[in-house]
């Protein structure tokens, strides 16, 4: 029965590479964000390997034995390879990337050149009037990341010897408001801001990852003006590091360690005027090394008095008629309201209205209408913020599986 099953397969290859053949085209593989168990059984070449694959570049082209190989990342190294099955010698010249295969080093695929990452800086308009309900969390900021980032108060900070932090961690709920205030905080200080979210910094190919955090702090480093570099879901690369490193855990791992190399750096001369802020709802499941760099803020979920002040932001440019209390309005909103829902609600209610009128120029927004808004969201009817990580059952080990 084996060797009939055997016989079959062969014959299935066969059939396989003479249609190749006869369509003069290879079949470029796709590369998922981590190879599964046992792939390699439907490409001869691939790798069996729960984890990221080396890329690397040709250096030297066939000499009828080999093809030679420089490989990138920790593994690096020159390395004499033979030409996988499915390619000729001619598709490995000079200069072409390859994915290899970090336990064996053979080619798994030939891989489209890559260029460096760029960063371009964020424009926003966002001011601290438009932010209500954290005026604590503003001073904060002001105090700490405003003081470094005006010229005159960072100079006599460094006369008077004092050492600020240079790493903030934002803590809170999704939708309390804090990409928000690190937007206000880039614009009212005239600041450079390079934004990027913790599972972009997740790569495929080992290494790549530490490449493209090493680039952001370049680019932050070389502008001419004060810069704030802002990692929102930074506990996609800062989990726990743990004993059982599944599904490309040690790729995270040097991709964390890289970050942190880049945030040592930042207390140097060489560091320039660099602020790294970070974001994150489950801070539990994040390494001591990372938090320990880190001076945490909570960003809460507002209180009563918070919802109405950010009901007044999101409200200041519309018609409202005399029936409108937004002390009321406030009240009636669930505790667990974040800003975000608050926004939802004036928008749901801004919709009522027009709906209302025949004549849209002449519409203003009433006391119904927001309470229907409210009741919509408390129902399900609008998009309210869902956390789909507060589960406190999770452990650490679970947010690799």
């Amino acid at each position: 029965m084996v060797s009939k099953v055997k016989k079959m397969t062969e014959d299935e290859n066969t059939e396989g590479k003479q249609e190749e053949e006869k369509s003069g085209k290879k079949q470029r593989v796709q590369f998922p964000q981590y190879f599964n168990k046992n792939q390699g059984t439907d490409n001869p070449n691939g790798t069996a390997l729960k984890t990221p694959v080396l890329r690397g570049v040709v250096v030297s082209e066939f000499d009828g034995d080999r093809i030679w190989v420089e490989a990138s990342g920790n593994m690096k190294g020159r390395y004499g390879v033979e030409v996988p099955n499915g390619y000729d010698p001619e598709d490995f010249t000079a200069g072409t990337e390859v994915a290899l295969d970090p336990n064996t080093f053979t080619v798994t695929d030939v891989v489209d050149k890559s260029k460096d990452a760029v960063f371009n800086a964020v424009d926003t308009k966002v001011t601290f009037q438009d932010i209500g309900g954290l005026d604590n969390i503003i001073k904060a900021m002001k105090s700490n990341v405003g003081a470094q980032l005006d010229s005159d108060k960072k100079q006599k900070i460094e006369d008077w010897g004092l050492e600020m932090d240079k790493s903030i961690l934002l803590v809170g709920r999704p939708g309390t408001g804090k990409t928000h205030l690190v937007k206000a905080v880039s614009n009212e200080y005239d600041a450079e801001m390079f934004m990027i979210n913790g599972p972009q910094l997740v790569e495929k190919f080992i290494g790549e990852g530490a490449k493209k955090v090493k680039r952001l702090y370049e680019q932050a480093r070389a502008s001419d003006k004060p810069s704030i570099i802002f990692i929102d879901e930074i506990d996609a690369i800062a989990k726990k590091r743990l004993d059982d490193r599944r599904h490309g855990g040690e790729e995270v791992e040097r991709t964390m360690s890289q970050l942190l190399s880049e945030l040592d750096g930042l207390d140097t001369e060489e560091g320039g005027n660099v602020i790294s802020i970070f974001a994150s709802n489950k801070p539990d499941i994040m390494d001591p090394a990372l938090l320990n760099r880190c001076n945490a803020l909570e960003v809460p979920v507002p209180t009563k008095e918070a919802k109405r002040e950010i009901l007044q932001v999101h409200t200041r440019s519309l018609d409202l008629d005399d029936s409108v209390d937004l002390e009321i309005i406030a009240d009636e909103m669930e505790d667990d309201y974040t800003g975000r829902d608050i926004k939802q609600i004036v928008k749901q209610a801004a919709v009522n209205a027009l709906e209302r009128y025949e004549d849209v120029s002449e519409a203003e927004i009433s006391m119904q209408d927001f309470q229907e808004a409210v009741e919509d969201l408390r129902e399900g009817n609008l998009g309210a913020e869902k956390d789909f990580l507060a589960d406190d059952k999770m452990t650490p080990e679970e947010m690799f599986a």
